[in-house]
């Protein structure tokens, strides 16, 4: 149950944010474990942001989870995100952060798990 939030300077269209979003699901349940069905993404594009003093491009992923995914979980999905939003938004990785929330709080459908 992962949320994947990203704000980013690119324009994304509905199609792009399908297209992401099918992907994330995907790599979420390959590195976090995660069944896609429990995930949930959002997009913040258009976003004022700059990095080392350029507004070129970039993007900021935010990936929060139930429960601390492993070292090598995160690792692999920090090199498939950036992959990804280099391929579908031609934003290079060294112009990507990519931060990991993990919690043991975490509610759904009027309970917590």
């Amino acid at each position: 149950m992962p949320f994947i939030n990203t704000k980013t300077t690119a324009a994304l269209s509905d199609s792009k944010k399908e297209t992401l979003t099918a992907e994330i699901c995907n790599i979420a349940s390959e590195c976090l474990g995660k069944g896609e069905s429990w995930v949930m993404t959002g997009y913040e594009d258009n976003a004022s942001l700059s990095f080392r003093g350029s507004t070129a491009d970039i993007a900021y992923i935010e990936v929060k989870t139930f429960g601390t995914p492993s070292p090598a979980g995160a690792g692999q999905m920090t090199a498939k995100l950036s992959s990804l939003f280099e391929r579908e938004l031609s934003i290079s990785p060294d112009r990507i952060y990519v931060s990991y929330f993990p919690t043991d709080k975490w509610g759904w459908n009027g309970n917590n798990f």
